[in-house]
């Protein structure tokens, strides 16, 4: 019996194998994908170019920012990072790091921790944050990758900022 167990298992341990390391392969490309996809969405944000930082979303993408509303669709989004740039708000920094990254079908979820720098006339120095986020990606139908949902959050408590 335990002989049966044993070799039942072993079987299916070998009919599963190709198919767990090719998994594995596949989420490599992917987190690979969406790390470059992340490299530009950083490079658009810290060069002030928003038309580009606008590309990386589907036309209906959330965006759930931290201490603010949600944003529904390309247009409000448009409009809330358009915002940003006429407050006179400028990146100096900003990296994203993946800590884990979970695809189903046509959906990836991408989750992680970033660093950020960013300053305003009259500022003294900049103002640094870290926190986490998650993205939502959906495949588009040309095989892109774009942002459906996002959320980020800081790990700093506003009353202790001065401690960063």
């Amino acid at each position: 019996m335990k002989r049966t167990i044993l070799s039942s298992a072993c079987l299916v341990l070998m009919i599963l194998m190709p198919f767990l390391s090719t998994q594995a392969q596949t989420n490599e490309k992917l987190k690979a994908k969406i790390e470059k996809i992340d490299k530009e969405m950083q490079e658009a944000m810290v060069s002030g170019n928003y038309e580009k930082s606008l590309s990386f979303y589907a036309p209906d993408a959330l965006s759930l920012p931290n201490n603010g509303p949600m944003v529904k669709g390309i247009d409000a989004i448009k409009k809330s990072i358009e915002g940003m740039a006429n407050s006179g708000m400028k990146i100096s920094s900003f990296e994203t790091t993946i800590t884990d990254l979970i695809s189903c079908g046509d959906m990836a979820i991408e989750v992680g921790t970033y660093k950020i720098s960013m300053s305003m006339e009259g500022m003294d120095q900049p103002m640094s944050d870290r926190g986490k986020y998650i993205t939502i990606w959906e495949k588009q139908s040309d095989g892109s990758m774009k942002v459906k949902v996002e959320t980020w959050n800081t790990d700093v408590n506003p009353m202790e900022r001065s401690n960063m």
